[in-house]
């Protein structure tokens, strides 16, 4: 009959690991309720001043297959829904990278303001934006404003805290890009895709 060895664990080595479960359980709940903790909102506001009148800006604002010239949104596979522009113009997508959701122009007053309203995920993630025009001497100030309300979810409260950075870089990306498309005029022949932000 074969003999068993049975071996037993010293009593410091288990010492050892009940330390280390219990620091990384600490860890994780201070992960979390710290989360908890962190504001659930955020606002982002980013703005560039383009030599043009409102009209000829807003034209760039109101049209979401527009955008494409001048946000990230010509490198995001997706389509549009609704009217060309305007209130209930809608930009659709279900992209690997960034999941599915819509874009919806939710108001429009030429050519002053155009709000719209991202959703992602069925609406568990919601963005609303803002982005004005301002008659300036000389051209238009452009402004773009959004929010998104996070919930109490912890690792997005983590996420919180660098989303006025990131998206904030995003933000004025594109309007550097859409002061550029604005002074170089119509573009000749097919649309070029913009760099990704």
């Amino acid at each position: 009959m074969a003999a068993f060895r049975v071996s037993r664990i010293s009593p410091t080595v288990a010492r050892r690991g009940a330390l280390a479960a219990g620091a990384l359980a600490l860890l994780a709940a201070l992960f979390v309720g710290v989360g908890i903790l962190l504001p659930g909102t955020v606002e982002v506001t980013r703005s560039v001043e383009i030599a043009a009148v409102p009209d000829d800006v807003f034209a760039f604002l109101d049209d979401l297959d527009a955008w494409t010239e001048w946000t990230p949104w010509g490198d995001v596979q997706s389509r549009l829904e609704g009217p060309p522009s305007g209130p209930g113009a809608r930009r659709v997508w279900d992209d690997p990278r960034l999941g599915s959701g819509s874009l919806t122009i939710v108001a429009s007053q030429p050519p002053l303001s155009v709000d719209y309203v991202v959703e992602v995920e069925g609406g568990s993630l919601r963005f609303e934006g803002r982005i004005s025009v301002e008659p300036r001497p000389g051209g238009s100030l452009v402004t773009w404003t959004e929010r998104a309300d996070l919930g109490w979810n912890p690792l997005l409260g983590w996420t919180a805290l660098n989303m006025e950075e990131s998206q904030g870089r995003q933000l004025q990306d594109s309007l550097d890009r859409l002061r550029e498309r604005i002074r170089t005029g119509p573009a000749e022949g097919p649309t070029a895709s913009p760099e990704p932000a």
